[in-house]
């Protein structure tokens, strides 16, 4: 696990799997489902969780589903509570995990938010489920694919410059109709827009870095998970 270089009040905790510890959550990939349970249950002991993740099944879509209604396989993109011992978490490989957090640390959440997300506007789905206002609340952008190995398309480019949030930043030219894109820093954007202005970057590539899964670099791989929760 990952000792994450985000600050965060009293009471809250966050961390990043590996591919090593404890290894693969996710029981709908081309693994046997029971060894990712074992591992679940290895994750809640190792890091003294609270309570048990409320796992989403996630569709890459930007339905937000709070930690109490949230039920076995609940389909959505991101997660919210403000409960005493609650638990929110996201498993990825490649695709953005992003923690949000408020300042005093009385609501948390977690987002997946691969490109789809983000155009979708799961982020800002997200924070209109806290109380506090945006600028009274932090976000981390964990490990993600980065630019130098996330080749888009016309779909993809056409989608972000209708958000205007394509510059020779976002969007490195590649091949013909193809560019190299950087989702941490348009996500990091997109929270700066929403009024989120407190952001910390992992600057973690999930491709290169062999500590985490990477659906690019191999569509049967894992997932690692990103959780927040409160002590």
């Amino acid at each position: 696990m990952l000792k994450l270089n985000w600050q965060l009040p009293a009471g809250v905790a966050a961390t990043v799997t590996t591919v090593e510890q404890p290894g693969n959550l996710a029981a709908h990939v081309n693994a046997d489902p029971a060894q990712a349970i074992r591992h679940r249950r290895q994750l809640m002991q190792q890091m003294s969780l609270p309570s048990a993740p409320r796992w989403l099944r996630q569709v890459h879509g930007n339905h937000v589903v709070t930690f109490s209604q949230a039920r076995p396989t609940q389909v959505a993109d991101a997660i919210y509570s403000a409960q005493p011992s609650s638990v929110c978490a996201v498993l990825t490989a490649d695709c953005l995990p992003i923690l949000l957090c408020s300042n005093d640390g009385s609501e948390i959440a977690a987002v997946h938010a691969g490109w789809r997300g983000l155009v979708n506007g799961v982020i800002e789905k997200t924070l209109q489920h806290f109380q506090h206002n945006a600028k009274a609340i932090r976000a981390y952008i964990g490990p993600a694919i980065s630019q130098s190995a996330f080749e888009v398309g016309v779909d993809v480019y056409q989608a972000f410059n209708s958000l205007e949030l394509v510059d020779s930043e976002t969007f490195h030219p590649h091949l013909e109709n193809k560019w190299m894109a950087n989702l941490p820093l348009m996500a990091q954007r997109l929270l700066h827009r929403a009024g989120c202005t407190d952001v910390t970057l992992s600057n973690l590539c999930t491709y290169s870095d062999s500590r985490f899964y990477s659906y690019r670099k191999n569509p049967n791989c894992g997932r690692i998970a990103t959780l927040i929760w409160k002590k």
